[in-house]
């Protein structure tokens, strides 16, 4: 199919807002060529392919993801430590990865449960608390194993628990003051960089002086439509909550 310079200016300047914006409403003006041309659809389809991402449409929002390989958008631990440059090493990227899929598996429950998360939030001290016992129970078996846990479900769980015992929950300041340390030195402070990550994204928004993290909508259509999808959650989502004992631990 051949397409009019138009249509392809429109698909750029599209794919490109995307890239920057991320999760557009559907609503926005930019996106009319998109909706009303065949061809502008056509053309974004084929820039997304190239570049290993994918368009999620919900009835409110399109959202712009990375394939989980092989995308030119998926964060790698160089691309990471780049823009957060003191996590230094592949040991805080590995928690801080395991720390959100812990929050994602805490609230991916039955729809009729996610009106607790939008009202009440997850608590991080609730967070710190299911790593710990995840990160206890993982060394456990990696022991029991001797390391064949760790190898089958591709887990860096000798580096994690080691790094995570050697952390204090919190500071007096992270206690006494309202607002979190910016810091990976602490559980809470790896924690809150760790949802920070999906603040940024737009998926979730945070109060501090709470230290609390309150999914929106747009994380929920993410995880439907997008993580639902890919084998590598569902396994390591099944796996947390085999895990923790239960389908998620309501935060009181």
């Amino acid at each position: 199919m051949s397409y009019s310079t138009l249509q392809l200016q429109d698909a750029a300047k599209i794919f490109f807002y995307l890239v920057n914006k991320k999760i557009v409403s559907t609503n926005d003006p930019i996106l009319t060529p998109y909706f009303e041309e065949d061809g502008v659809r056509d053309a974004l389809k084929i820039l997304t392919e190239e570049s290993r991402t994918r368009i999620i449409q919900t009835k409110d929002r399109i959202h712009l993801v990375a394939r989980p390989e092989g995308s030119i958008f998926a964060t790698s631990f160089t691309q990471f430590k780049k823009r957060y440059t003191d996590v230094e090493n592949k040991k805080y990227f590995h928690l801080m990865n395991t720390i959100i899929v812990v929050f994602l598996a805490e609230i991916d429950i039955s729809s009729t449960t996610n009106l607790r998360w939008d009202h009440a939030g997850v608590s991080y001290y609730l967070l710190e608390k299911n790593m710990t016992q995840l990160l206890d129970q993982w060394k456990k078996e990696h022991d029991d194993t001797e390391g064949k846990f760790s190898e089958a479900f591709g887990l860096a769980v000798q580096d994690m628990y080691d790094l995570w015992r050697t952390m204090p929950v919190d500071t007096d300041s992270e206690t006494n003051e309202e607002r979190i340390v910016n810091t990976r030195r602490t559980r809470i402070g790896l924690i809150h960089r760790a949802m920070r990550l999906l603040q940024d994204e737009g998926l979730v928004y945070i109060v501090e002086d709470e230290k609390r993290v309150y999914p929106k909508i747009e994380l929920y259509e993410r995880l439907e439509e997008g993580y639902h999808q890919q084998a590598r959650y569902k396994e390591m989502r099944e796996l947390i909550l085999d895990t923790l004992g239960s389908g998620g631990e309501i935060d009181a």
